[in-house]
């Protein structure tokens, strides 16, 4: 049986119509560019008419080494962050801080993403567009100002006693400082990539996977050898040196400068607030909450489990190992096929899929085996998920860039409410005095997987009703 996929980009029609017209002069295919749409045309089809001898979208070698930068500094923040679960497992388990109970540890991880992500709507989805064009010198500047922060916050921590030490180091001056670190990534990536805007969010996002497959491997190694104030000191300078070499390739397609703007300035607020009225923009808002709630109590708590499992340091940060990197590979595919097909349908198969694996992967799970099996199932259907998130943007903000970029911020910031708040309430439900190991829901982690389960069969009835809502003219026939 043969499928035909008619793909009909409405959203990207008026900025896809601009760039086809730049690249195809630059080929020498067309001699003007008085066909650009002036009624509604995209932000960043305004900024191209300053200079046309911008380089192209979707292709090129500095597109791609924006998108291969933008994925380091993902990978080395992001992955950071999907790491914290190794630590969670050290700081329990070894003094100073292993008298003070998990929830108040988990608030250490908890604390650094929820405001990196929560953070986006002000710092990465508003601040910097805006910024960029009154004073565009002094986005890079904080770029590195950031990077700096969050090298002094990680080598102070090191020398830690209290838990609330690591609160505010760890989490909340490295969660600032990284959110500005991390700023233009989101913002930029609407200006170098238009119909391959999902392939590329996909590329950088799954930057978080790799990272997260490869630090608790790292983390551990260090912290089993020579403790958790070393493995800080040695991941600062790492940082520092890794991610200075990729914010230098982190750079705007359109550079506006003050002395050459053509047109009037953008205001401090959007003046159209009409797309925040759009029902889709609620969908996803509320998905974004309940797939959080879903996904970051299994990121945090995933090694815990494999250590009342198995008492060999080895096994818990592997199965974190696997549970990031099939996150990344889902990243990738769920931005390739995002490109093609509606963008709600990847969100109920994300669903779904977590929901099975947590009710009846993980509630069995009393081996090694399928706990790794659960990591992988898991990781796969439900890390990835925003690598949608330029889509569902732009399916609410269509050819204006800076809607697109505030959506997805939006979406970042509900994220982030989940993120905090849902490694606690499984922190509060996980049974620390159980140790048994049940037939289901083994050492007082039953009403966990069923928490973590429930929501994600709620993200996949919330997918319903987006796709009820979504204006996407991408249709499968």
């Amino acid at each position: 049986m043969q499928m035909s996929t008619e793909v009909e980009l409405t959203n990207f029609s008026q900025a896809e119509g601009f760039h086809g017209r730049e690249n195809a002069e630059r080929n020498g295919e067309t001699s003007s560019i008085q066909e650009v749409e002036r009624d509604h045309p995209s932000e960043t089809a305004i900024n191209t008419l300053v200079d046309l001898s911008l380089p192209p979208v979707d292709t090129g070698r500095q597109a791609w080494l924006f998108c291969i930068c933008c994925c380091m500094c993902e990978m080395l923040i992001w992955g950071w962050n999907n790491s914290y679960g190794v630590f969670q497992d050290y700081y329990t388990s070894h003094p100073p801080f292993n008298n003070a109970s998990p929830a108040t540890i988990s608030a250490i991880g908890t604390t650094n993403l929820g405001i990196q992500y929560m953070e986006a709507v002000l710092v990465i989805a508003y601040l910097p567009r805006t910024v960029a064009q009154r004073y565009p010198e002094y986005v890079k500047n904080s770029m590195w100002i950031g990077l700096g922060i969050c090298v002094a916050a990680l080598f102070a921590s090191s020398f830690a006693t209290q838990v609330w030490h690591l609160i505010l180091l760890q989490g909340v001056i490295f969660g600032i400082s990284a959110g500005v670190v991390y700023a233009p990534v989101l913002i930029w990536i609407s200006d170098w990539f238009v119909l391959r805007r999902g392939l590329a969010a996909g590329l950088i996002f799954g930057g978080a996977g790799i990272g997260g497959f490869a630090f608790p491997l790292v983390m551990g190694y260090l912290l089993k050898g020579v403790g958790f104030r070393w493995t800080l000191r040695i991941w600062a300078l790492a940082l520092g040196v890794t991610c200075g070499l990729a914010i230098l390739g982190i750079n705007p397609r359109v550079t506006i400068r003050k002395s050459s703007m053509p047109f009037q300035r953008e205001p401090w607020l959007p003046r159209d607030l009409s797309h925040f009225k759009n029902p889709l923009l609620y969908c996803m808002l509320a998905i974004s909450v309940l797939q959080a709630l879903s996904y970051f109590p299994v990121s945090i708590l995933i090694s815990t489990y494999t250590s009342s499992l198995s008492s060999a340091t080895l096994s818990s940060t592997v199965v974190l190992a696997i549970f990031n990197v099939s996150s990344s590979l889902s990243y990738l595919l769920f931005g390739r096929i995002s490109d093609s097909y509606p963008y709600p349908y990847i969100i109920f198969a994300s669903g779904l899929g977590s929901a099975l694996a947590a009710f009846f992967v993980w509630g069995f799970a009393s081996s090694l085996t399928l706990v790794f099996a659960f990591a992988a199932i898991f990781g796969g259907f439900s890390g990835g998920i925003a690598a949608i998130w330029p889509a569902a943007g732009t399916d609410i903000g269509g050819s204006r860039d800076r809607i697109t970029s505030l959506a997805i911020g939006c979406f970042a910031s509900f994220k982030g409410i989940g993120a905090t708040i849902g490694p606690i309430i499984a922190t509060l439900l996980h049974n620390t005095q159980s140790d048994a190991k049940t037939v289901y829901g083994g050492f007082g982690f039953r009403k966990v997987e069923i928490f973590v389960g429930s929501m994600a069969v709620a993200t996949s009835l919330g997918a319903v009703f987006l796709n009820y809502h979504s204006t996407s003219k991408k249709k499968v026939t």
